[in-house]
Formats: structure tokens, C-alpha cells, sequence
């Protein structure tokens, strides 16, 4: 029995690998006759092997002539010139096929089909999603840089040079170009920032400084972005954005001056008042500590506006609510204390629980608590959720005993704060010491 040719045995091992590929696969010799026909173009043209073997490609498929593809294998097979080409594809509605076509030496050309479906579906939408984004970028003025951090060379966007009053292209692209663009009072702790930050490894850092553009004027600029670092951590780029906040600022400082001034407003109110009302008490016969259980309710009101004045009026941190009823009668000597989590309350509620917290306190002086060297006051609050609880507990004063009736202090609890913060306050004489139950739904 003679041996396989060569040749014979290499076109054996090349038939039995394209029968095993994914991919559509034919080829044809230089006659046109097709010599190759994997399985997968089998069920892909839902023809045989016995079908197309032996043929002419342009008798199978005459209607390829004069197509992008036809003039592809016409190049191929005359040129020798590869091609490749991205379609729909003519036989399954809604797929998408790359094609490439290659001269197999001299012997004839290849044709691979891959159906690239979903990653050109994928492809698209990137694009689209790139389109939105560079929309999104145009409209809001949203500067982009990328800082090679060891060159110190930086490549900025045109929306970049817009930001910073440049004409298009005249970006020096260094970082010393850069610099010259920052105020210098704001330069050095910017870079000290960035510094710190790369020093720290750290992902990610914002940042605001103000900038002076070639026509003199001053502007805010808010930055985000994000450093890469090499894998010993040496910092490689810098990526991020910037944008032009001044008219936010401005806002913000506006509001700074009508807050202060509302303060300031409110305090001489407060102060007229106070004035009127000393003048009525002291005609009218009211004992002394009438006239200081107002003066104490007006001063826990100015305290509340003074911890909301801090705050732009936006929210009041219960810590510093419960500290500024604590703070005339503290001792520093452990026997106030104050636990709970870091929480806001909005202005109103912040206002009601500071009268809450003076009268509670300066009921604990006069007859609770506080009223011996022994007694001690504890406040602790929590949050689940939307819901605060808040409980004020005295220990080891005096024995307590129930009032006959309840007085505006206590009325001003459990109605007034109740309302106020649209929950529930339970107030409870025990022999012990007095406990008050704050629930309330928090404005968050």
C-alpha cells in the first residue's frame, strides 16, 4: 500500500482542524471551485459538504457579483490582497457577520464568517452611550484632564480650555501651564492636597480652588478625579474633571449674608423681648423665678437659632442641641453625659427639642438630679431607619414624687414637643428620678 502524499497528509490535518472551529470556513481553488466546506458552514447556508464540494462558487452564489464582498474575493483571488468586511448577514434577519477573505498563496482564497451579533450590538451601544456622555459634557461645560504624573504633562478637552477662558488648542499642556492658571493663596494647599493624597495611595480626591483667566476674572472651579497607580504603588495618571462653580459660590456666599443678617434680627428681637417683658414683670408683681424661667425659654431659643445659623439653617446636629442645654449648668465632672450617633434634625425640630432640653435641665437644677452633689443626667438617643428615639434619665437625686398638676414645662413636653416633631413624649415622675421618652420621625 503506497504512502499519503505529503501534500495529502498537511490538506487532511487542515480539513480536520476547520472541522473543529466555531467559525464558517470555505475555500476555493483558483478555478472558483469550492475544495473546502466546514461543518459550521454546513448549518450556516443549510447546505452539505456533497452539495458544494466540486462547484462553482459563482453558480452557487451568482448573486455575490458586483457586491462589497464579491469585489473582496475578486481582489483576493487576483490581487492576492486580503479584505475583511462587517454586514448584516443575508440569510439569518437581524445578525450581524464579520467576513474575511484571504488568499491561500497560491492555491486559491479562504472565506471566514464570524457572527459578531453581540459585540456589535455592544459596540453600538458604547457609542451611543459616548454620544450622551460627550452631549452631557458639551452642555454642562464639564472640563476633563488626564495628568501623566511622571512627564507632568497634562491633556486636556476643549470644554478644559473653554473653563479655564483659553482659545481652543492653546493649552501648554504641562502642569506648570497649569499652575500659572490657580491663584496662588489657593496653589499651594491644592498641591499639598494631591500630594498627600498620592502619598496615601488613595483612589480618588475632590477638590475646589479658584482660578484667573487671561481676562482677569476670578472663577471657582470643583474637581474630582481619580489616580492609577503602577503595582509599587508609584502614582501614574491622574483622571478627572473640573467644573465652573463660581455662580454656585456666589449663591452660597449671598445666603451666608442673609442667614447672618436674619440671625442678627432675630437675636435683637429676641433682645426686645426680653426688654418688654422685664418691664411687664417688674410692675406686675410676678415672683423672681417667673422672670427666670423666661429669660432661661427666650436664651434656649437664641441658642437653637445660633446652632442653626452655623448650619446655613439646613439641619441642627442633635449633639449640639442636648450640649447647649447642657452647657450652663455643666460642671465637668462626668455627671452630664450625652450619647448617640451623628444626626440632623430639620430647623424646626431642632428649635422644639432645644426648649425641650432647657426645660428638662433646669427642672433636673431646681428640684431633680441636679439639685445634689450625687444626682447625675444621662441622655442617649438612637435611630432605626427614619425613627428617633431619644430618652433623658435622672439618677440618684432626690425621691420624686408625682406633681398635682402639670405645669407649662410639662405641658410644653408632651404637647408642644409631641406636635412640633410629629411623634410621641412620654414623661414619667419615678421615685428614682424623672425619665422623658422622645419618638420621633426624622426629616431625612
Amino acid at each position: 500500500m503506497k504512502k499519503a502524499k505529503p501534500g495529502s497528509e498537511a490538506d487532511s490535518r487542515l480539513a480536520a482542524v476547520l472541522e473543529s472551529i466555531s467559525d464558517v470556513y470555505y475555500a476555493m481553488d483558483r478555478d472558483w471551485r469550492m475544495v473546502l466546506f466546514n461543518r459550521a458552514a454546513e448549518e450556516f447556508f443549510g447546505m452539505t459538504q456533497g452539495d458544494i464540494l466540486g462547484r462553482d462558487f459563482w453558480e452557487l452564489f451568482p448573486e455575490g457579483r458586483g457586491t462589497e464582498f464579491g469585489r473582496l474575493l475578486e481582489a483576493a483571488m487576483g490581487e492576492r490582497k486580503p479584505g475583511r468586511l462587517t454586514a448584516p448577514s443575508a440569510l439569518r434577519a437581524g445578525r450581524t457577520v464579520e467576513v474575511r477573505v484571504s488568499p491561500l498563496g497560491q492555491d486559491g482564497v479562504g472565506v471566514a464568517i464570524n457572527d459578531i451579533t453581540e459585540r456589535a450590538d455592544a459596540e453600538r451601544a458604547m457609542r451611543r452611550s459616548q454620544h450622551r456622555l460627550d452631549l452631557a459634557v458639551e452642555a454642562h461645560g464639564i472640563g476633563i484632564f488626564d495628568w501623566h504624573v511622571p512627564s507632568g504633562k497634562i491633556v486636556w478637552n476643549r470644554e478644559e480650555e473653554a473653563l479655564f477662558g483659553l482659545p481652543p488648542g492653546s493649552f501648554g499642556g504641562d502642569l506648570a501651564d497649569w499652575r500659572k492658571q490657580v491663584l496662588p493663596e489657593d496653589l499651594e494647599p491644592m498641591e499639598a492636597r494631591m500630594s498627600a493624597a498620592m502619598a496615601a495611595r488613595e483612589p480618588t480626591l475632590s477638590f475646589e480652588f479658584r482660578i484667573r483667566r487671561p481676562d482677569g476674572a476670578v472663577r471657582w472651579v470643583e474637581g474630582a478625579a481619580r489616580f492609577v497607580y503602577l503595582p509599587d504603588g508609584t502614582p501614574y495618571r491622574m483622571v478627572g474633571t473640573n467644573m465652573d462653580v463660581t455662580d454656585r459660590k456666589m449663591a452660597e456666599q449671598r445666603q451666608r449674608l442673609l442667614i447672618n443678617e436674619l440671625n442678627h434680627r432675630v437675636k435683637n428681637t429676641l433682645a426686645i423681648v426680653q426688654g418688654i417683658a422685664w418691664q411687664s414683670f417688674r410692675h406686675s408683681g410676678a415672683p423672681r423665678s417667673a422672670v427666670e424661667s423666661f429669660e432661661g425659654r427666650l436664651a434656649a431659643l437664641a441658642a437653637a437659632h445660633d446652632v442653626l445659623t452655623r448650619q446655613s439653617w439646613e439641619a441642627a446636629p442633635i449633639a449640639s442641641i442636648v450640649a447647649g442645654a447642657f452647657a450652663p449648668h455643666h460642671a465637668g465632672d462626668g455627671r452630664l453625659t450625652a450619647e448617640g450617633p451623628a444626626l440632623d434634625l430639620e430647623p424646626k425640630a431642632a428649635v422644639a427639642l432645644s426648649l425641650a432640653m432647657h426645660e428638662l435641665a433646669t427642672n433636673a437644677v431646681k428640684y431633680g438630679a441636679l439639685s445634689t452633689d450625687a444626682g447625675r443626667v444621662e441622655v442617649r438617643w438612637t435611630a432605626v431607619g427614619p425613627k428617633l428615639e431619644l430618652t433623658w434619665r435622672e439618677i440618684g437625686g432626690p425621691p420624686v414624687s408625682a406633681p398635682l398638676h402639670r405645669g407649662f414645662g410639662a405641658r410644653l413636653l408632651e404637647q408642644g414637643l409631641s406636635e412640633e416633631l410629629g411623634g410621641r413624649v412620654r414623661l414619667e415622675f419615678l421615685p428614682q428620678g424623672v425619665t422623658c421618652v422622645v419618638e420621633a420621625t426624622l426629616d431625612r
